[in-house]
């Protein structure tokens, strides 16, 4: 290697992804770590970028995954915290919905979707216009990017705005 290569380092996250024909697989996805200013690569702007995300399976098996055929990646909620919108869980008067998914292939999901918003346009139905590719759903254990493009439904349970 020469003085002026540099060797860049991905890091690994413990994914389960569940493809919208409801097939599941498990692995580990590759994030760019943090650099020197404190920013690394999230997994729902991986998702939303990328025609093809590699997803390591085995010692030597790596699978490229298309995200757009993806109903939804499923995290550890401790290892997802950096997927969760920063000024939503910062924010005391951000809105909180339960919910029920209904997801293109038939599956259902249930939890909590957390967005913040201008008070005027704090419903539910205003976040769900306005999100993104991929969107976080808590659960317990959990956190589920959901492909926006393989939801079928959600009906509320619950809001707080």
């Amino acid at each position: 290697m020469s003085d002026c290569e540099v060797v860049t380092f991905k890091e690994t996250v413990l994914v389960e992804c569940c493809t919208a024909r409801g097939v599941l697989t498990q692995g580990e996805l590759f994030l760019r770590p943090l650099d020197t200013a404190g920013r690394g690569e999230r997994l729902l702007d991986v998702l939303a970028g990328r025609a093809f995300v590699p997803l390591r399976t085995g010692a030597e098996t790596v699978v490229f995954l298309a995200p757009r055929h993806l109903a939804w990646v499923r995290l550890g909620l401790l290892a997802a915290l950096d997927e969760l919108d920063p000024e939503a869980e910062d924010d005391a008067s951000s809105a909180v919905a339960r919910v029920v998914v209904e997801l293109a292939h038939g599956a259902v999901l249930e939890g909590t979707l957390r967005y913040a918003l201008p008070a005027m346009t704090r419903r539910l139905g205003d976040y769900l216009e306005r999100a993104p590719a991929f969107f976080p759903l808590r659960t317990a254990d959990w956190i589920y990017l959901l492909n926006a493009a393989q939801v079928a439904s959600i009906t509320p349970l619950s809001e707080s705005r």
